[in-house]
């Protein structure tokens, strides 16, 4: 299935992800690496953002937009659920086939269809960037633009909205948490992720297996992922250790460019980044990395490692 003479070479992967841990898990085995699942971060849906969503049906219904734009299928889900709730899903529907409605990605764009919403654009560079690359082509001017963002709501988007001229309502659906909570992990198993919760010790556990060098590859596919891992280095006085040795020992991969900041902002730099940002292009890229690094990108990974046997992962 891989590609290049060194494959994955029986290293350790760790995994930080949660929705999609078995996934991955599964593509670094399949490349013939040792899957380490370790996830730092989980979604909680509190009172605050449930009523935003709730506000966001209300604007919905209620409101005359002219663009929609859905971040994540969760976020997709939870609205719906809330629209049903309220007696108003039917009229969200006809509201938003009214509507330009845009999915950052094909996951909200699915779970769209399956309600029966018509997604008009979705962008090729699957970030609030690549939204905003595309909207920017629109003319804007005026037009009253809602957003449903995920867990960690950017600026960006906006920002150059606001710039071409347009209204910006924004809502968030759900925010990250160190712990999958209870009605996150029901809006995981409502639409069938099969996720990893994130657990504290085991988080400890692989920021110490990194300083021990029992981790060749890091992997980060969103940017709490990432953040919430050096925040538990931090809370243990690891930070600076943990940074320092990603650095020189570790091969830091990152599914995009916002997780490649987050990681960036630590004071650590990223070796591995896909051109398309979806996990099986992601461990490809790691693969071509091994097979063909440039000297100036050489760390101790590939010199005198010793690839992890499979008893060794936590995967």
């Amino acid at each position: 299935m891989g590609s290049g003479p060194m494959r994955l070479m029986g290293l350790t992967v760790a995994i930080t992800g949660s929705r999609r841990a078995s996934e991955l898990a599964h593509l670094v085995s399949n490349f013939g690496g040792v899957p380490y699942v370790a996830p730092t971060v989980g979604i909680d849906v509190q009172e605050d953002v449930d009523l935003q969503v709730e506000g966001l049906v209300q604007q919905i219904v209620h409101g005359q937009w002219d663009y929609a734009v859905f971040m994540t299928g969760p976020g997709v889900y939870l609205l719906m659920s809330k629209a049903e709730n309220l007696g108003m899903q039917r009229q969200v529907v006809d509201r938003l086939n009214r509507l330009a409605v845009i999915a950052r990605s094909h996951k909200p764009q699915k779970v769209l269809e399956t309600y029966g919403v018509r997604v008009g654009l979705v962008p090729s560079d699957n970030t609030a960037e690549g939204i905003a690359a595309e909207m920017v082509k629109l003319d804007l001017q005026g037009k009253r633009v809602a957003i449903l963002w995920h867990g960690a709501p950017g600026s960006i988007l906006r920002q150059e909205l606001e710039r071409e001229g347009a209204k910006v309502f924004e809502a968030q659906a759900y925010s990250y948490s160190p712990r999958l909570e209870e009605r996150g992990a029901a809006v995981l198993e409502a639409l069938g992720f099969t996720y990893v919760p994130p657990d504290r010790q085991k988080v400890l556990q692989l920021i110490c297996d990194v300083l021990e060098g029992k981790i060749h590859i890091l992997t980060f596919t969103s940017p709490p992922a990432a953040r919430n891992l050096f925040r538990m280095a931090e809370e243990h006085g690891l930070h600076g250790a943990l940074c320092r040795h990603m650095n020189a020992s570790v091969l830091v991969v990152a599914v995009g460019p916002p997780t490649r900041r987050a990681i960036e902002e630590h004071g650590v730099s990223v070796d591995v980044m896909p051109e398309v940002y979806k996990l099986g292009p992601m461990v490809r890229a790691i693969v071509d990395y091994l097979a063909h690094p440039l000297p100036s990108q050489k760390k101790r990974i590939l010199t005198g490692i010793q690839p992890g046997r499979e008893e060794d992962g936590h995967g």
